[in-house]
């Protein structure tokens, strides 16, 4: 970029690996969006595909700036992406998965209304095109501020994943650079080195469809064990490389809130683990039990006798029974809302509480 060229508002920065089927509809999504195509670039980081994905993206060269690497995983890709965007703030998409057209305009409003937040996030959609229909997560909570204020939005943080967030460039440039051993999961260490770096948006919007189909991270009961593997290394990498960034940075100092988001990641990383070796039904009790008293402190008293519910299920149905019931739940288009209208979560005024302050140290590690 010369000087005499104007800087783009936003970079819409696209990963790929292998998404030859997908990429082009990911590409039109951004085209498609509300917002003037004058005010941003479109950057696409090919992690070194080996099917046709170069020569899709040469169909759009008048538009996307493309940038091929060698195969080095998610997060080589993003430190690429980061490090090449020009806009003031970068918008993350995944190759498979598509924005709707809202999206950039939305974020862009945020940014503006919010100019000492360095991260806006929102929900997603899970996405079938085949089935031709799309589910609305309705476990986001719409936090705002500086979450390391609070332990309870510590523990309400989630449902967020590259797709739905955006950050400021300087931002993501701090970040820099993120671990490359994460081949997959790098939102697993680059969210909670997010909210630990800067106040953020949560806006309650869907703004993105995320895709299932068979060969993405979704479709992890059909995923062969070789992949779950490593998927599953990649996510205990992206816990010990949080642990010590939050070490190194002096949060583990600083009151509860670093230790309850890794223990959050550690039960996560166990739940994976079954998947590769379906535990016993005490062991899956333990592990519900263990989830339970984590996140019992911020629900309400009927969720909580609801997750107790839920934790004597675990027993009585065994792992793969309930795991399966749960998968059916959370993708009903009607159970997780008729359920939060009967057992409410509760929120118990969490965004009250949050400031717009940053205790981060003077330089990150």
């Amino acid at each position: 970029m010369t000087a005499q060229q104007t800087r783009p508002r936003v970079t819409a920065l696209i990963d790929t690996y292998n998404h030859e089927r997908f990429l082009a509809e990911a590409i039109e999504s951004v085209l498609a969006q509300d917002f003037p195509l004058s005010e941003m670039e479109i950057l696409v980081v090919d992690d070194g595909s080996t099917d046709s994905t170069p020569q899709v993206a040469a169909r759009y060269s008048d538009r996307v700036r493309y940038i091929r690497k060698e195969n080095g995983g998610q997060a080589s890709a993003l430190n690429l992406g980061f490090a090449e965007a020009h806009g003031e703030f970068i918008a993350m998409l995944d190759g498979d998965d598509v924005w709707l057209p809202q999206k950039l305009r939305r974020i862009s409003e945020i940014f503006e209304q919010h100019a000492e937040a360095g991260m806006v996030v929102h929900p997603y959609q899970y996405w079938f095109p085949e089935e031709g229909r799309a589910v609305d997560d309705l476990s986001f909570v719409p936090l705002s501020g500086f979450l390391p204020d609070s332990e309870d939005a510590i523990l309400r943080f989630g449902g967020v994943g590259t797709c739905s967030t955006a950050l400021r460039t300087e931002v993501a440039r701090r970040l820099l650079p993120l671990p490359e051993s994460l081949k997959v999961f790098a939102d697993s260490y680059l969210l909670p080195v997010a909210i630990f770096s800067t106040p953020l948006v949560g806006i309650k919007e869907h703004l993105t469809r995320y895709r299932h189909h068979g060969s993405n991270l979704a479709a992890r009961g059909a995923a062969d064990p070789a992949s779950l593997r490593r998927s599953n290394a990649s996510f205990r990498s992206a816990i010990e490389e949080t642990r010590r960034w939050f070490q190194s940075n002096g949060f583990f100092a600083r009151g509860r809130a670093a230790a309850l988001l890794v223990e959050r990641m550690e039960l996560v990383e166990e739940l994976q683990q079954f998947a590769l070796s379906a535990p016993g039904r005490r062991e899956f009790f333990g592990h519900l039990r263990r989830y339970h008293r984590l996140y019992a402190p911020i629900w309400a008293p009927g969720f909580r006798l609801f997750s107790d519910l839920k934790t004597g299920a675990g027993f009585v149905l065994g792992y793969h029974r309930f795991y399966a019931l749960q998968q059916s739940y959370r993708l009903s288009p009607a159970l997780p809302f008729l359920r939060e209208m009967l057992v409410p979560a509760g929120h118990r005024g969490i965004a009250a509480r949050l400031t717009w302050g940053r205790s981060e140290p003077q330089e990150m590690q």
